[in-house]
């Protein structure tokens, strides 16, 4: 959850219903009464549904920025980061990852921009850490894995990814940097 503010309950309520149930029970309605709003309430902050989802759009943005900077703050660190970070799959900015995968699917154009634009900016941290465009992509995608796989284990786990896998992971990506 993030701060206090009526719309920041409303965008964590739409992305609790996206995320766990998609889009077509993520209502006007429902995010309502998820959020402890009345119909009414809820579209004095977001007259719509479009300016809702343009609300979690922006939130999503917020969230690559901060997490991006994060993880370039230490490069020799940045592929753990990224990779350790796709496991975690109660954190604000993955959930509003799976929401706006749900939108972006549903033909939100904005939605599947951000996620590109988030996409591209990991990667070229990635890329610094790494310095190979192959192993940069593998790490990412890796990390997408990483993340589907906690989505359909409902992080329960069911022993493919152990608490090695991260530690192996990092290790290989980076050995394979240091002998090329």
């Amino acid at each position: 959850m993030t701060t206090g503010t009526k719309q920041d309950k409303i965008i964590d309520a739409y992305v609790e219903l996206l995320s766990e149930h998609g889009t077509a029970e993520a209502t006007i309605d429902a995010t309502a009464r998820l959020s402890g709003l009345s119909k009414a309430g809820l579209l004095h902050h977001f007259p719509s549904r479009q300016a809702l989802d343009d609300g979690l759009v922006s939130r999503l943005r917020t969230l690559i920025d901060e997490d991006v900077a994060a993880m370039a703050h230490d490069p020799k660190q940045a592929v753990h980061y990224y990779l350790a970070s796709s496991l975690d799959d109660s954190s604000s900015l993955e959930r509003m990852v799976v929401a706006a995968t749900r939108l972006a699917q549903r033909g939100h154009e904005e939605a599947a921009q951000a996620l590109r634009s988030g996409r591209d900016q990991w990667y070229a941290v990635l890329l610094e850490a790494l310095g190979d465009p192959a192993l940069a992509k593998l790490a990412l995608l890796a990390g997408d894995g990483l993340s589907y796989h906690q989505d359909i284990t409902r992080g329960e786990g069911d022993g493919f990814v152990t608490a090695n896998t991260l530690d192996e992971l990092v290790a290989l990506l980076q050995n394979r940097q240091t002998a090329s």
